[in-house]
C-alpha cells in the first residue's frame, strides 16, 4: 500500500512538473480573460465563478467578446459549444487508456480535459505499450469494475466526455495497477491552478497592466506550442492544414462562426485521415 502510494504521488508530481512549463502561456491567456470580462460588464465573482465550472479558456474568451460585441445568447451558445468540439476527439484519443478506472475518476479527468492537459497527458500515455486487459472485477488503487460506457459531460460549454473504447496500462503492469491517471490529474490540476489564479489577477491587477506589454499575442502562441506537440500523425496534420485554410478562407464571418466553420472543416478533415488510413491497412 504504501509503495501505490508513493508511486501514485511520483506520477501526480511527475504530472504537475511537465504541465507548469506551459503556464507560461496560459497564465497570460488567463489575465486576457478577466480583462476581457471586466471591460464586458461581467461582475468579477461571476467570472472567476466561470472561470472555475466552465474551465474551457478559448470558449470563455470568445463569450465574453462576444457579449461585448452585443451577441445573443443562441449565437453565442452555439459558439462556444461548437468551439469546444475539438474535446470529443480528445476524449476519443485517451478513452483507451482510462477505460479501467472507476466513474468518478473518469468524470474528473474528463472534467480536466484541456488542450494544453491533453497535450502532456497523451504523450506520457503513449511512451508505454498497451498492457493485457485487467482480469474481471480485479481491484487496486486505479483500478475497478466500472467499465460502464462514456462517462459524463464536464461542467459548461466544454461537453467532452471520456468514452470507453479499450483499456491500458503499462507494459508489465496490469491495467488495475496503471496509475498513469496520476499524473493525467497531476497535468490538469496544474493548468486548473494556475488557470484560476490567471483569472483573478487579470480581474484584480487588469487595470493597472501597461497596454505595451501586449498579453493578446500569449493566445496564439499558446496554440501554436501546443500544435508543435501534437502534430506528429497524418490525421492531425490534415486536420490542422484544413482548419487554419478554413480561418483564412472565413475571417470575414461576423461573431467569430469563421473560426467555427474552421474547426468543423478540420475535425470533417481529421476523421476523414484517420478512416482513410484504418482502409489503407
Amino acid at each position: 500500500m504504501a509503495r501505490t502510494a508513493t508511486s501514485a504521488r511520483a506520477e501526480f508530481l511527475a504530472g504537475c512538473r511537465d504541465e507548469a512549463p506551459l503556464l507560461l502561456g496560459a497564465v497570460p491567456f488567463g489575465m486576457i480573460y478577466g480583462i476581457a470580462a471586466l471591460s464586458a460588464g461581467i461582475p468579477a465573482w461571476l467570472a472567476q465563478l466561470a472561470s472555475a465550472v466552465v474551465f474551457a479558456g478559448a470558449a470563455q474568451l470568445v463569450i465574453v467578446q462576444m457579449l461585448a460585441a452585443g451577441a445573443g445568447f443562441v449565437p453565442i451558445a452555439l459558439t462556444s459549444g461548437l468551439l469546444n468540439l475539438r474535446h470529443v476527439l480528445y476524449s476519443a484519443s485517451m478513452a483507451e487508456y482510462v477505460r479501467h478506472l472507476p466513474r468518478r475518476w473518469r468524470l474528473l479527468l474528463a472534467y480536466l480535459l484541456t488542450d494544453e492537459a491533453y497535450a502532456v497527458a497523451v504523450l506520457h500515455y503513449q511512451r508505454r505499450e498497451p498492457a493485457p486487459t485487467a482480469p474481471a472485477g480485479s481491484s487496486g488503487s486505479g483500478g475497478g469494475r466500472d467499465t460502464a460506457s462514456a462517462a459524463s459531460a464536464e461542467p459548461g460549454p466544454k461537453a467532452a466526455s471520456i468514452a470507453s473504447v479499450a483499456p491500458a496500462g503499462d507494459a508489465d503492469t496490469p491495467a488495475h495497477e496503471d496509475l498513469r491517471h496520476w499524473y493525467f490529474l497531476g497535468a490538469g490540476f496544474t493548468l486548473w491552478a494556475g488557470w484560476q489564479l490567471a483569472t483573478a489577477a487579470g480581474l484584480l491587477f487588469g487595470a493597472t497592466i501597461p497596454a505595451e506589454w501586449e498579453l493578446d499575442f500569449a493566445v496564439p502562441l499558446t496554440f501554436i506550442a501546443l500544435l508543435t506537440l501534437l502534430l506528429r500523425e497524418r490525421a492531425g496534420q490534415a486536420a490542422a492544414l484544413v482548419a487554419g485554410l478554413g480561418a483564412l478562407a472565413f475571417a470575414a464571418l461576423p461573431y467569430k462562426l469563421g473560426l467555427v466553420a474552421a474547426i468543423l472543416l478540420g475535425l470533417a478533415a481529421g476523421a476523414w485521415t484517420v478512416r482513410r488510413l484504418e482502409r489503407a491497412r
